[in-house]
């Protein structure tokens, strides 16, 4: 998608709820990848489909606006999810309200509506925010909700909401995203996505429905119970005390002032002498008062305190030279027991010994001149880890057209993914090619192609296959 101006075109209006937001890949400067990201926290997590971005991509989640330099604020990968198709982001500075969660499943026949971005062509042409309604299909009481074929969603990535704006599935787009629907379209209903939340540490917000047939009852509940206005009876007025008549007071004659001032000069003098005459020295200086029993208590618990203190800093230091001496010991104890290899022969189990191999996974099919091709490798089948490829691999494939370490397969039975690890000549899964980096989920069936050499996949226990 062409953001040469520097505008992403999709609309982000106030129909949108604000815990779905636009997601941007930056592909080179002038053309990004799109999708929609749903708010998991208010810290700034936002859930995106699984291999959205790698390690070193530039990440871009818009903020209330379409302008990617003013409202585009940076993110992380925080969590790969490859076992649900799924990826958490950590976005810098986003504060926004988290997406709801209802408190309870989905229920056959519970409408739901795809809220999402439309695909990077539609974007362009001006397309608003994706509204589509559908119906969810239950078909047993403990069974998996699914998407009614009757309306079926097209194929993009963005949650579904129910009748109260609550999440209660992330659609994830199967490779490029598209106005029409597709069977690869995979949707991670409430089960998964609270269980991913919950791996990650975060609560979920609570249900956005709110029983709104207790609201009148209160309300009558609070008039009724209120009380009457009663009115404020006026303050009584102060009262003004009574005001008692000045006594006349008899004007002293000036010639009598002036008498009684000259008549205290003297005595004002003399005190001012006395003040400053040099205090009297005698040959016996004054013993200091003797020290009370509440002063000799005092000082003896300021010792004891003191004491104390000491005591616990001998003790804390001692402590501290204790444990690093035992560190010091357990760190050479450490290096002698790596130094020291522990033979095969000896019987003990490794802390790190792999399960138990139960099934046998095979690859069957031909080389492009014609040669066929069959190999295989014991595995369990709930912990497959192997590495498809030309040199020191679980599964090797003689051809030069392979890499070294072509592909890896990882998961469970149930869930098995495989991943290109950067292949000269490239993978496929069902005639769709896999970048180097992306996860994409693999059944027993499924036709393979590794260079020049095409295969399927099965997955059978030991008994039925016979050994390798």
């Amino acid at each position: 998608m062409d953001t040469s101006d520097g505008v992403f075109a999709a609309s982000q209006d106030g129909d949108v709820p604000p815990y779905i937001v636009p997601v941007l890949r930056l592909v080179s400067s002038t053309h990004v990848e799109p999708t929609t990201g749903l708010v998991l926290s208010e810290s700034g997590l936002v859930l995106v489909p699984g291999g959205f971005a790698s390690a070193g991509d530039e990440i871009v989640v818009l903020d209330g606006g379409t302008d990617i330099v003013g409202n585009g604020r940076t993110a992380r990968i925080a969590r790969d999810l490859p076992m649900v198709g799924l990826q958490v982001l950590d976005v810098y500075g986003l504060r926004r309200s988290p997406a709801p969660f209802a408190d309870s499943g989905m229920s056959d026949g519970d409408p739901v509506r795809l809220r999402a971005f439309p695909p990077a062509e539609q974007i362009v042409e001006g397309a608003a925010p994706l509204d589509v309604a559908a119906t969810v299909t239950v078909f047993g009481e403990n069974a998996e909700p699914a998407v009614s074929g009757d309306n079926s969603l097209p194929n993009v990535t963005g949650p579904l909401l129910d009748a109260c704006g609550n999440v209660a599935a992330f659609s994830v787009a199967n490779d490029i995203q598209t106005m029409a629907s597709s069977p690869g379209t995979r949707y991670r209903w409430r089960t998964t996505l609270l269980d991913a939340m919950e791996r990650l540490g975060v609560t979920p917000a609570p249900s956005a429905c709110i029983d709104r047939s207790a609201v009148p009852e209160a309300d009558e509940a609070t008039a009724t119970d209120a009380p009457e206005e009663v009115e404020a009876e006026p303050a009584p007025e102060p009262s003004t005390p009574p005001v008692e008549p000045e006594a006349e007071t008899t004007p002293e004659e000036p010639g009598a002032e002036m008498d009684d001032a000259a008549g205290a000069t003297p005595e004002a003098d003399e005190v001012f002498d006395l003040e400053i005459l040099p205090p009297i020295e005698t040959d016996t200086s004054p013993e200091p008062p003797p020290m009370s029993e509440t002063t000799r208590d005092d000082t003896g618990r300021y010792w004891g305190w003191l004491i104390l203190a000491g005591a616990l800093i001998a003790a804390g230091l001692a402590l501290h030279f204790w444990r690093r001496r035992l560190a010091t010991a357990a760190h050479a104890e450490q290096g002698e027991a790596m130094q020291t290899p522990v033979s095969p022969a000896s019987g003990e189990a490794s802390e790190f010994d792999t399960a138990p191999a139960d099934s046998q996974l095979r690859l069957e099919g031909r080389f492009a001149d014609g040669r066929p091709l069959s190999i295989s490798c014991p595995v369990n089948r709930d912990a497959i880890n192997l590495v498809i490829g030309r040199g020191h691999v679980d599964l090797r494939i003689a051809s030069a057209a392979i890499s070294r370490r072509h592909a890896a397969l990882n998961g469970t039975a149930d869930t098995l993914t495989l991943t290109d690890l950067g292949s000269s000549n490239g993978t496929m899964l069902n005639g769709v090619p896999c970048m180097e980096g992306e996860i994409f989920y693999v059944e027993a069936g499924d036709t393979l192609v590794l260079g020049d050499a095409r295969f399927t996949l099965e997955l059978a226990p030991i008994g039925e296959t016979g050994g390798r």
